[in-house]
């Protein structure tokens, strides 16, 4: 029976050993995007890859005229297969156990990961995903839309943003200490947002579970402005959508929009900006308040 085992771990190990050297592709994580679905993100990704191999056999100055350089190189080269998570830790774990051989975040969230965990380092940059976060609403509920808005300006206004984005955004990077409070307002309407904590530092929930860093300080901030109480509630990221619908939410962050993976100009009609959607018909958006211009794609350090 012994022998048995023996042999069928054997040819396990020498089927995944043969699969990985013949596998044509590159398993690549993203965390889930709710106005798209894996499969026609994938075809946003193809599409693009077509469109960009024949710049491969030109003569042109392509690579630095449109600084596409990196990851939209490699995604020339080799095929990226997109696999949808709904949560930083549950990709976390597939790129640990070798299910996917990358991963792909918001510039400081990748820099935050590979500073703090020796196992991640940066394989590519893309420097061309012009993104910004809002918080999203219900259909509907434009006051609070329009409250959150104005708190949002007010805030970019007298430098609060910057100031916040700075002490929590900037190097090294490192775990968030103190705990952020709330001003309780008596008799005060009672808003509930869901945070997720799968955008550290940005959205980051601590280990015993209380929310903290750069969005829950706007939040504590917005609360004060507006007079009204914030009560957080956490979900995975791709449990937004239901927090909303099923009103367990009244607001939801995160909500990301891009432009796009913006492609040479001859070929500028081809870029993933129709599938990279982060919300949907049902959701309201809020002013941004939060922007980059770069992703990471992370992998596993040799």
């Amino acid at each position: 029976m012994k022998k048995f085992l023996c042999a069928v771990v054997f040819v396990t190990l020498m089927i995944s050993s043969c699969a990985a050297a013949s596998k044509n592709h590159v398993d690549t994580g993203v965390l889930t995007y709710l106005g798209t679905t894996e499969s026609e993100f994938q075809e946003g990704l193809d599409d693009l890859r077509k469109a960009l191999s024949p710049l491969l056999s030109e003569n042109s100055d392509w690579m630095q005229e449109d600084r596409l350089e990196g990851f939209i190189l490699e995604l020339v080269k080799t095929r990226r297969v997109v696999h949808f998570y709904d949560s930083l830790l549950s990709m976390q774990m597939a790129l640990r156990s070798r299910k996917v051989d990358e991963v792909i975040l918001p510039e400081v969230v990748g820099l935050y990961l590979v500073r703090n965990n020796p196992l991640y380092d940066i394989l590519f940059s893309l420097n061309m995903m012009p993104s910004t976060i809002s918080f999203g609403f219900r259909q509907g509920d434009t006051k609070i839309q329009g409250e959150f808005n104005k708190a949002i300006a007010a805030m970019k206004k007298d430098g609060t943003l910057k100031k916040l984005e700075s002490q929590y955004l900037s190097e090294p990077f490192k775990e968030p200490t103190a705990r952020i409070k709330f001003t309780t307002f008596k008799d005060a309407e009672i808003i509930k947002v869901a945070v997720t904590g799968d955008l550290p530092p940005i959205d980051f929930i601590a280990a015993d579970g209380t929310p903290t860093g750069y969005n829950t300080a706007i939040l504590s901030e917005i609360g004060k402005r507006l007079k009204k109480n914030i009560r957080l509630i956490s979900v995975e990221a791709g449990g937004r959508s239901a927090a909303l619908a099923s009103e367990r939410a009244d607001v939801v962050f995160w909500y990301r929009n891009t432009e796009g993976l913006k492609t040479p100009t001859k070929y500028r009609g081809k870029n993933l900006g129709g599938v990279m959607k982060d919300s949907y018909s049902s959701v309201i958006l809020s002013d941004p308040y939060y922007e980059w211009d770069t992703d990471l794609v992370i992998g596993l350090a040799e």
